[in-house]
């Protein structure tokens, strides 16, 4: 409760102190709002998983597929078409930071998108990955990301039938969330996945302080 107060006074210091400077700030958000935002919004994940070790333990399950399953399976894809494409002889390199994290934030604004038709999500996030370039990609990650949607939603079908779609999409915005290396310079995460949670995980007040953060698009 601490820390998750103490990011909520920084981001009201952000803001600023005086009228004329809130309505600027409000009007055209700084880098430092939503750095506070964010950091009182992953306080609150925290605190929410703290209390609820099933959910951790199923997100450390899905995970721990994409560690071994997927990783595995971009790789030998990546290894074979750098033959033709040789950003990919070193992917392993180019895939830290920034990617998976983008995949999972397009993955599950595909699925608010294609409401049943799941078997079109996959191509639906690479059309969201395109609208907007994330973070640091570069050619190695534009020429992996397909192989690599239909890799992480592959595992993702495994859980669907075991846990009801909300729960699975939850997992996957959480883990987003914990892997990203920024999220607030990754808007798309903050958008995707961080803003759904305000659904019964972050207060109200984070939620707001995380709207209001965000500059228009």
């Amino acid at each position: 409760m601490v820390r998750r107060e103490s990011a909520q006074q920084d981001w009201y210091a952000a803001v600023g102190s005086d009228e004329q400077t809130r309505r600027e700030h409000l009007a055209a958000p700084t880098p430092r709002m939503l750095d506070c935002a964010v950091e009182a919004a992953r306080v609150g994940v925290a605190d929410h998983l703290a209390a609820r070790p099933a959910r951790v333990d199923r997100i450390r399950e899905f995970g721990g597929l994409l560690n071994t399953q997927v990783f595995s399976m971009v790789k030998s894809e990546a290894a074979r078409r750098a033959v033709r494409n040789p950003e990919l002889a070193r992917v392993a390199e180019a895939l830290p930071g920034h990617f998976w994290c983008s995949l999972l934030a397009a993955l599950v604004g595909a699925f608010d998108r294609v409401d049943q038709a799941v078997d079109k999500i996959p191509a639906q996030a690479r059309e969201l990955l395109q609208e907007e370039a994330p973070p640091g990609w570069g050619p190695a990650q534009e020429l992996i990301a397909d192989t690599a949607l239909e890799a992480v939603w592959e595992c993702a079908a495994v859980f669907l039938a075991l846990w009801r779609p909300g729960e699975l999409l939850l997992v996957m915005r959480i883990l987003a969330v914990l892997i990203c290396p920024d999220p607030a310079r990754h808007p798309e995460v903050v958008r995707a996945c961080l803003l759904p949670l305000g659904r019964g995980i972050l207060q109200d007040a984070v939620t707001l302080m995380l709207h209001q953060s965000l500059t228009p698009q």
